[in-house]
């Protein structure tokens, strides 16, 4: 059975620490979120979610690097992709 999934792009941020068990002097201390671009099939959209593969096993018949992010932390829209340049949404 064949599954076509859109390549899309979601603009989204995440929560962040400094390092690793951080331990941070407050308020110079506190870590913004991290603006994230991801880029991959959407394989589910819910209400609350969306879920992104980054790349197949065909050999095996999995899926690998599967993110699913909140919609909450989404920002703007999920952009449907025939191809991208990453540097211009960087700058």
């Amino acid at each position: 059975m064949s599954h076509e999934f859109p390549l899309v792009l979601v603009e989204w941020f995440d929560s962040s620490e400094p390092f690793e068990n951080a331990e941070v002097d407050i308020p110079e201390g506190i870590p913004e979120p991290q603006r994230i671009l991801s880029v991959g099939h959407m394989v589910r959209e819910t209400d609350e979610y969306v879920t992104l593969v980054g790349g197949w096993k065909p050999d095996v018949r999995v899926a690998d690097y599967v993110i699913s992010i909140v919609k909450s932390a989404i920002v703007g829209r999920i952009e449907r992709l025939e191809r991208i340049s990453v540097l211009s949404k960087i700058e």
